[in-house]
């Protein structure tokens, strides 16, 4: 499928198709040319021959760029609540010869927080610290889990009903082309998996 990808990507979605297709949904800081890149890919995976079938494309590239970003709210969700946790263990644990710090307290410790949120290095140091403090990496996901599992749920709950209305989407499509239905549902579920993220990221 990354080869299908490869050969998308020096083309561009025909002019008068994408006028058809009229501008997508998105959310603010969602990338238009990934959503294209992701519709452009699933076109040319079922050799969209059409009108007809550009509309299809669209119609599931939408429920897989929802199912992909209720996803991508999924893994923020965890990751700021792993933070949190990281900064709270950050002040209030403390090694036995080292005098508390009220400034790196107040201060220092939320800082050290989001350097471990977006830097790999500085992660691994401050993972490293927590579990001599015998926090290790499991315990803190498992703390940071607790904190929202009630959100997680919710949001699996989401994913679910998009997946009910990507079936559902299929099934109509089924109706006038089994072929292209066939095709829509592999390669969608292709990107789902993540067997097509070059599509997407």
């Amino acid at each position: 499928m990354a080869n299908i990808v490869k050969a998308a990507s020096p083309q561009r979605i025909p002019v008068e198709i994408a006028k058809l297709l009229g501008e997508p949904t998105l959310w603010r800081g969602e990338s238009r040319e990934q959503y294209d890149a992701t519709l452009l890919a699933i076109a040319i995976s079922v050799e969209a021959r059409d009108v007809v079938d550009w509309l299809s494309v669209k119609e599931v590239t939408y429920h897989v760029w929802d199912h992909r970003r209720l996803e991508g709210i999924k893994a923020a969700l965890i990751l700021a609540k792993q933070s949190q946790i990281i900064e709270e263990l950050l002040k209030t644990t403390y090694d036995s010869e080292r005098p508390v710090d009220m400034i790196y307290y107040i201060s220092g410790a939320k800082n050290d927080a989001h350097r471990w949120k977006a830097d790999a290095e500085v992660s691994k140091k401050i993972d490293e610290l927590l579990a001599t403090r015998g926090h290790d990496r499991a315990s803190i996901l498992a703390k940071a889990y607790l904190l929202c599992a009630h959100e997680l749920q919710a949001l699996d709950k989401a994913i679910a009903d998009r997946e009910v209305r990507r079936m559902a989407t299929l099934r109509e499509i089924q109706r006038r082309d089994e072929y292209l239905a066939r095709r829509l549902q592999r390669a969608s579920q292709e990107i789902i998996d993540g067997e097509f993220s070059e599509a997407a990221e």
